[in-house]
This record gives C-alpha cells, sequence and structure tokens, in this order.
C-alpha cells in the first residue's frame, strides 16, 4: 500500500514553478531534507529527463527517480502537486500536473514502491481527487484511502 511509503512532510499541494527543472527539484529537495538522496541525484534526474522525457508516466504525472547508485540513501517518494501545469516535453502526456519522485536503494525495494505507486495511480478518481488537494492534510487522507 503506497500509505506505507509516504511520509506527510514529502508532500506538497500547489507549488508554483517556473518550469520542469523547477518542478523537479521542488519534489526531489523534499526526498533530500528527508536524507533519501544525496544533491547529485537531482541534477541526475534532471540530466535524464533532458535526454529523453520518458518519466512523464502518464497524462499530468512525471514519475521523476534516477539510478540509485546516482545518489539515492534511502527509499523515499515525495509527491507534489502543482499550482500551475507544466510542460515537460512529452507529447502524449504534457501538461504536468503531478510529480511524484522517487528514491531506492536497491531493485526489490524498487519494484515494491513502484507496484504500490502503480497500483494507486490506476484508481484515476484518486489520482484526480490528489491533483485537486487543497493542502497536504487532504491529499495524505486520499493517499490512505
Amino acid at each position: 500500500m503506497l500509505a506505507n511509503y509516504i511520509d506527510e512532510r514529502c508532500i506538497r499541494t500547489n507549488v508554483n514553478c517556473k518550469n520542469w527543472q523547477d518542478a523537479i527539484r521542488a519534489g526531489a529537495d523534499l526526498l533530500l531534507q528527508a536524507v533519501c538522496i544525496e544533491p547529485r541525484y537531482i541534477e541526475a534526474i534532471i540530466r535524464h529527463h533532458r535526454e529523453l522525457p520518458y518519466m512523464v508516466i502518464a497524462p499530468g504525472i512525471m514519475l521523476a527517480h534516477a539510478r540509485s547508485e546516482e545518489g539515492a540513501l534511502a527509499v523515499g517518494i515525495s509527491i507534489i502537486t502543482l499550482a500551475e501545469p507544466i510542460i515537460f516535453g512529452s507529447e502524449l502526456n504534457d501538461p504536468v500536473k503531478l510529480v511524484i519522485t522517487l528514491a531506492t536503494t536497491d531493485g526489490e525495494k524498487h519494484m515494491e514502491l513502484l507496484a504500490s505507486l502503480m497500483e494507486f495511480l490506476m484508481k484515476e478518481e484518486l489520482v484526480g481527487r490528489l491533483m485537486a488537494a487543497k493542502d497536504v492534510a487532504e491529499a495524505v487522507t486520499i493517499i490512505k484511502s
């Protein structure tokens, strides 16, 4: 269950960002503050997205991540909703409103977290409610539901 991986300190709603790089940094900074990643992990995400924008996985949803050896220190996930949707360069899935940032330290944990996240993301009504959440408390309630 996704709620098992969520720390409400790693959730923000209605975040103002100027561009996709700011949005990636906003989500990853929460994992940096939680000591789940090193600063170089953020730059790796940005570099990977610039090279190939495959991380916009569904309409309005960015799944930001890098390889564990690029600066992941612990398993963590952050979730931010953007005040205004941003273009990330995905022809099919722009603009992005929800940025989910993952950090994992090994393949097994990575698969567990991804499975839990995908289970949640398949529930379109919950994802829509999460994108519209007004504050962290509402977002946490939606994730736990």
